[in-house]
């Protein structure tokens, strides 16, 4: 059975994409972006590897600000969203924002809030919660009331204090308050996908606060 990392970061994930930001991209340098990708350690690279050094060839290859390079990906996302082309190799798009877009917090919310619904934003949202969390908490707030399902299923996953695979959440893991007042709004979400990620979140509360968690629940 093909490995998951050749599935979803293959040599025609790569072309394809850099066909796409050529598209976006006049100057974009196709074959210079397919030969950083594909190179000696491509093979070797398991998953989450490929997916960080994508991104990271991506932003060498655009050699933009950072701006300037979620301007040119987010239609990119929004037409494989449209046209139902996305797949989990996109997770590339949330990646990207995460490890280049920390520090400009307006433009990082709004790109996550946008491809997500391309690939899940749940993990590259976690370094905003650490780094700004008053006000990433405040997003989510208004995330829970938003009327796409995988903007609001991002409010709820994105915050679980033990997201597997993830940054932790430590914060959270010693007061949940803050995530509580999320899944309220979403408890009853007619989203059985939101729903499920409301059941998971508080599952990871039980762990650490049993009590807050069997009180919500009840």
């Amino acid at each position: 059975m093909q490995a998951l990392k050749d599935q979803f970061f293959s040599k025609a994930y790569v072309t394809t994409l850099a066909s796409d930001v050529k598209h976006a991209a006049a100057d974009f340098d196709t074959k210079d972006f397919v030969r950083r990708v594909l190179d000696r350690s491509w093979k070797a690279r398991e998953l989450k590897d490929r997916m960080h050094h994508v991104a990271d060839c991506l932003h060498a290859t655009l050699s933009r600000d950072y701006k300037a390079c979620i301007k040119i990906l987010t239609p990119i996302v929004q037409r494989r969203i449209r046209e139902n082309t996305n797949s989990f190799g996109d997770m590339i798009f949330p990646d990207f924002v995460e490890r280049f877009g920390v520090e400009d917090f307006k433009t990082s919310v709004k790109a996550l809030e946008i491809f997500t619904a391309a690939c899940s934003s749940e993990f590259a949202v976690r370094p905003f919660i650490v780094r700004y969390p008053h006000e990433m908490m405040q997003v989510k707030l208004e995330w829970s009331r938003h009327k796409s399902e995988h903007v609001r299923r991002l409010a709820s996953e994105g915050c679980r204090p033990r997201l597997p695979w993830a940054m932790a959440l430590p914060e959270f893991k010693k007061d949940p308050r803050p995530v509580l007042k999320i899944l309220e709004n979403l408890k009853s979400d007619s989203s059985e996908y939101v729903r499920r990620s409301v059941a998971n979140n508080l599952n990871d509360i039980s762990k650490d606060n049993l009590e807050v968690a069997l009180a919500t629940a009840e």
